[in-house]
């Protein structure tokens, strides 16, 4: 073939890999014909997703499945048949009557997998009545009782988002187990949910704040009476450590 006369692009990839693996170098990967994507070697040892169980959030398992298909550049075909080596022995045992089909989409696998594994599952009343009873513990975060309830409220009503904000909205406030900062995040109804999450984060903590100052202010003023006297000459309230209720349901909390 002469200088100016055009090789076949085919012939010119066999040459140039020949060429490659004469000098020791390792040939290009090649695609199929109509796949452009740039060759991202390094990230196909991104972690894979942990095997999908009976017991597991399908609507989070998926999100977190499809960021790592995408991240590996898998193929829309190939996406079941990824999906499928991901089920675990009982998943798989729900499902296995389904695919008959060799050329199951990935809708389709995801159709039988909300079908399926929701009869494992615990019906949605239930999780109504979780979230109707779930109250924040003593020392519990704010931001992990919220979380712990939007989880419950995206179970128990998972096709209508507007009736699930509104009961969330209702659980967290009703069940804050906080009197005053309850009454102050009823006065908002402007405030979408998160603003009202951001809110009772704000009280809470400015209410701590609030009190750890009392109770910080009366141990140094009981240091101060006790220094230089007879313990039993001191008077009996004295020896308390914390705020007064009085004191208590006085301090308020200030907000932007």
């Amino acid at each position: 073939m002469g200088d100016n006369e055009l090789q076949d692009p085919a012939n010119a990839e066999v040459a140039h890999d020949q060429d490659n693996i004469e000098h020791n170098v390792p040939p290009r990967v090649l695609r199929p014909p109509g796949d452009y994507r740039p060759q991202r070697p390094g990230l196909t040892f991104i972690r894979t997703p942990p095997i999908l169980k009976l017991s597991v959030d399908l609507d989070t398992y998926l999100r977190r499945f499809q960021a790592y298909a995408n991240s590996i550049g898998a193929q829309w075909d190939e996406l079941p048949h990824i999906l499928i080596n991901l089920l675990d022995d009982d998943v798989m045992s729900f499902i296995e009557r389904h695919l008959v089909a060799e050329n199951i989409t990935y809708d389709e696998l995801v159709e039988i997998l909300r079908r399926e594994m929701g009869i494992a599952r615990h019906n949605r009343e239930d999780y109504k009545a979780k979230l109707r009873k779930t109250v924040r513990g003593k020392n519990e975060d704010v931001r992990g009782f919220y979380s712990k309830l939007w989880t419950l409220a995206k179970r128990a009503f998972p096709n209508n988002e507007q009736v699930r904000n509104i009961i969330l909205r209702d659980a967290f406030i009703g069940n804050f187990q906080d009197p005053q900062i309850s009454a102050r995040l009823r006065e908002h109804n402007e405030l979408h949910n998160e603003e009202i999450l951001d809110l009772a984060v704000n009280l809470f903590n400015c209410k701590n704040a609030s009190y750890n100052k009392l109770h910080s202010d009366a141990n140094a003023a009981y240091s101060a009476n006790f220094d230089g006297h007879n313990v039993q000459d001191m008077p009996e309230n004295s020896f308390y450590y914390g705020p007064s209720t009085a004191q208590m349901n006085t301090t308020r909390c200030t907000t932007k």
